[in-house]
């Protein structure tokens, strides 16, 4: 009898800790890789996709978990809550993030301003008067807000706005002037011969040609949250290398990146084409460019209206 009590409770201290173990990220059980979980946007491309296509997350000792959130602010709240420890998220949303007093840190740059203006329009300064479909809650949609009020004085008032999920920006185009949006929609549209009125780039470049901004039009950054950066910085080490090596991986395999995101977001071959040509993913470190380039984008949403506080002193690099 007292042998089977000890057995049995035994068996119950086991089954708690394995419990605790798998619930819990920066965890492992005996001979497994540590787990580590990383937000991304569900229509929305990044160099997780590679990360987790190729196993660059196991080649640096630990396993990826991928939650693919519907929208920008499921990710936000997702940080908030505690649920991930890495996502990639537009800057200026970094910035807001720490902002409303959210603890964490940017780790490095994913990818450069992808977005664009699509529609009926020749110039930007023709939506004036006009009605614009773009997904609201989206950092795209605030920096587009940023870019047109620093560039051509035109406010919120001056444009209607529709509200438009990711999945229906195509058929919104039969009742809007112009669609705000990002890859690998672009591509598809452009694919499909809708007419580009503006890339983000080239709002870029003209905000930089007055002065508004410099370095490199930074749209992504990985972020971390703070109480995982403290506990496992090894793991957040082994995080921005493997984000690297898929950034090269990119860069350097273009047909088998295109098959992977063909798969993944079922693209055909001419939308493929377009996408790898006009995406620059960044396979470098956090340096003092890419962050010159941030805190640009972040003083451009300053300006825009949509960082109600001044950026200027915010410091949440971490450097690995």
């Amino acid at each position: 009898m007292k042998k089977a009590l000890a057995l049995l409770l035994i068996g119950l201290v086991v089954g708690v800790s394995g419990c605790i173990s798998s619930s819990n990220s920066g965890t492992s059980t005996s001979g497994e890789l540590p787990t580590v979980r990383a937000a991304t946007l569900l229509g929305g491309i990044s160099t997780l996709d590679i990360m987790q296509a190729k196993g660059f997350d196991r080649k640096n000792g630990f396993s990826v978990k991928v939650l693919r959130l519907g929208k920008t602010p499921d990710i936000i709240a997702a940080l908030e809550k505690g649920e991930t420890d890495f996502a990639v998220i537009p800057a200026e949303m970094a910035a807001k993030l720490a902002q409303s007093g959210v603890g964490i840190k940017i780790i490095g740059v994913d990818m450069f301003q992808n977005q664009a203006i699509i529609g009926n329009v020749k110039s930007p300064e023709e939506l004036r008067g006009k009605k614009i479909g773009a997904v609201v809650a989206s950092g795209t949609f605030k920096l587009f807000q940023a870019y047109m009020k620093v560039l051509y004085n035109l406010t919120p008032e001056d444009y209607s706005v529709v509200n438009v999920p990711p999945g229906s920006i195509e058929d919104s185009l039969k009742d809007v002037d112009a669609v705000v949006i990002w890859e690998p929609i672009v591509s598809e549209l452009i694919a499909k011969n809708y007419t580009v009125v503006a890339t983000f780039s080239e709002l870029w470049n003209e905000a930089k040609a007055k002065g508004l901004v410099k370095g490199k039009p930074v749209m992504l950054v990985w972020v971390v949250r703070d109480d995982f950066l403290n506990k496992h910085r090894d793991l957040v080490d082994a995080f921005i290398r493997a984000q690297v090596e898929s950034a090269r991986f990119w860069k350097t395999h273009p047909t088998e990146t295109k098959e992977i995101l063909g798969k993944l977001y079922h693209l055909d071959e001419k939308t493929l084409d377009i996408l790898y040509s006009r995406t620059e993913v960044n396979d470098e470190k956090l340096n003092d460019e890419l962050i010159t380039g941030i805190k640009s984008e972040w003083e451009l949403a300053y300006l825009g209206g949509y960082l109600k506080e001044n950026p200027e002193g915010l410091n949440i690099f971490y450097r690995g």
